[in-house]
């Protein structure tokens, strides 16, 4: 917008004559200027344009008068243009700064990181060393997986946890050698040592298993409502409750599940009434061990529930159709958790905005 227009459409606010569009956008730029929030009734009209016209009167060194139609010097009009597009720029880097303050509220929340908590039988708690990568046990006792110390004390005890937190993630090497990724906001149990028939660990929330093999000691793993049992492959199992079943996606070798049999690039869908098995997305299901988000038609409560453990941060929305949207996608785990919104934002079908602690979901 030119200087001139923008002195127009001042004298004609001052005239009384100008449009109800224009009027909004003078009183935008002083309620920018002003940093007041203006809200009027219709007998306060006129007293909130005196005023205004009063202030950018003062600003340019002229008095203010109301519906009088005057002559106007160049000076004036370059005055007053200059006045409002100064109060615009302000209005402009206001609204600018108001959406950084968006980013740097929903920033706060920052991607995961290796984390975990180890609990011994006896009620001793370690916060495990994120720049050591995972633990394992040598000799009976837990260290890292370079061999150093977790305590100054050996720790013994019959039966290890590892509890990773949400917004972390984290790798056990067991007794037997066998891998394990931990996902966000999961629970892995353990014994110090196998006994000499099975090889047993509890689950629960989601990991991914590399097993050593061994045909002569089974290797099970328990999660809720079902039964996992292998010899030597390559699995990932996600157990979080909000999707109301177990999926065991295999990748190498053969699994049982509930004496149902898995063969590699099958899944498993176990609840506590029914028990499927499907063709598995394996890129989808291993993403998150890889670096990255990977949603193939997948419903927003399940997204959401992701980055809420990735995160560590909390969803509110009370719009009940927001509950039947689906999305596709690829995401890196790593980037900023505006830039994670911002792709779902990017389909114009929902928004998302910090409020009290939470990021509040709304349908566009």
């Amino acid at each position: 917008m030119e200087q001139k227009d923008i002195a127009e459409i001042l004298l004609k606010y001052e005239l009384g004559i100008s449009s109800e569009k224009e009027n909004k956008l003078i009183e935008s730029w002083y309620g920018a200027q002003t940093a007041e929030d203006w809200t009027f009734n219709a007998l306060g009209q006129q007293e909130h344009k005196n005023n205004i016209l009063s202030q950018i009167h003062k600003q340019i060194g002229t008095q203010s008068s109301i519906r009088k139609p005057i002559y106007r010097s160049p000076l004036w009009w370059s005055a007053a243009a200059a006045i409002l597009i100064a109060v615009f720029v302000l209005f402009f880097n206001q609204t600018h700064w108001n959406k950084s303050d968006k980013i740097a509220e929903i920033d706060q929340f920052k991607p995961g990181k290796d984390q975990a908590i180890l609990k011994l039988d006896d009620g001793s708690t370690f916060v495990l060393n994120g720049a050591k990568s995972g633990v394992k046990v040598i000799d009976g006792t837990a260290v890292y997986l370079d061999g150093s110390a977790i305590s100054k004390d050996e720790l013994h005890s019959q039966l290890l946890t590892i509890e990773v937190p949400k917004g972390g993630q984290y790798q056990v090497t067991l007794p037997d050698g066998s891998k394990v990724w931990l996902n966000a906001a999961s629970t892995l149990r353990y014994p110090m040592q196998f006994s000499n028939t099975q090889r047993e660990v509890s689950l629960e929330g989601e990991a991914y298993f590399e097993v050593t093999k061994n045909p002569h000691k089974p290797f099970i793993v328990k999660s809720t409502h079902q039964r996992v049992e292998v010899l030597g492959t390559v699995f990932n199992i996600n157990s979080y409750t909000e999707r109301g079943y177990v999926e065991t996606t295999l990748l190498e070798g053969s699994v049982n599940v509930n004496q149902h049999r898995l063969l590699p690039g099958q899944r498993s869908l176990i609840s506590a009434s029914s028990a499927q098995i499907l063709p598995a997305d394996i890129e989808a299901a291993t993403a998150w061990r890889k670096g990255y988000f990977l949603f193939d038609n997948e419903p927003l409560p399940h997204i959401l529930a992701t980055l809420s453990r990735w995160y560590n941060v909390e969803f509110d929305y009370k719009q009940t159709e927001i509950e039947k949207l689906s999305f596709w996608g690829s995401i890196d785990k790593n980037q900023s958790l505006t830039k994670t919104l911002e792709f779902f934002e990017s389909t114009n079908q929902i928004k998302f905005d910090y409020q009290e602690g939470k990021i509040a979901i709304h349908k566009k």
